[in-house]
């Protein structure tokens, strides 16, 4: 093969594989481990938890780098479901398209990669999270590779503790949190709200979210 058809070969190949990464379809995936509190439903433990946790974010969350890598995993994961299940579909395109941006945001913020696929991001970042709520910060470094993260584990611990402003995180999760309380108050959901929901629909049990009536 002539040595310009062995360059173009290298060049082009490389880009039609991340454009293909870039058409592939988001798909759901449990949240990782120790992330929401055990035996409530992740999508509305996720909003709430986000409340919480992006509470303030405007003005920076210094000095938390557990509950900033915690919020960052969520975002992620988030971000996808709100997108790729059905029982989200009430909820305004705005609010979910929101949280998007928020979770772009906090990759910038982070200097993650922002082509990185969203699964490996949210286990690395909840992986990270456990280490520094157990107070091990060279665990936290190690859970955080140079291929997701390319300024390296330490940095990005260090870009944990002080992410500076995140005023797109917490525009948006209080304008879904809002969203989600309006449906709850309005009966808006679905007509089936009450009914099993068939897994390929996103249901987990007797309603979309586990709300208790």
């Amino acid at each position: 093969m002539p040595r310009r058809r062995v360059l173009l070969s290298a060049i082009v190949l490389p880009a039609l594989a991340g454009c293909d990464e870039l058409r592939r379809p988001n798909t759901g995936w449990p949240v990782p481990p120790g992330l929401l509190p055990p035996g409530q439903d992740p999508g509305r433990a996720a909003v709430a938890t986000l409340s919480r946790d992006l509470s303030g974010a405007n003005r920076g969350i210094p000095d938390d780098p557990a509950r900033v890598a915690r919020a960052a995993a969520l975002l992620e994961w988030l971000a996808v479901d709100l997108m790729s299940q059905p029982r989200w579909e009430p909820v305004s395109g705005d609010a979910r398209a929101g949280i998007g941006l928020a979770r772009d945001e906090m990759r910038g913020a982070l200097g993650a990669d922002p082509l990185a696929a969203a699964p490996l991001l949210s286990t690395a970042l909840a992986a990270a999270s456990r280490a520094l709520a157990s107070g091990n910060r060279g665990a936290a470094a190690a859970a955080l590779p140079d291929g997701l993260f390319p300024r390296g584990g330490a940095a990005t611990v260090a870009r944990l503790s002080d992410p500076g402003p995140l005023p797109q995180g917490e525009i948006a999760i209080a304008a879904l949190a809002e969203r989600v309380r309006a449906l709850d108050d309005g009966g808006g959901w679905s007509a089936d709200f009450d009914t099993p929901v068939p897994a390929d629909r996103g249901g987990r049990g007797p309603s979309p979210f586990g709300i208790e009536r």
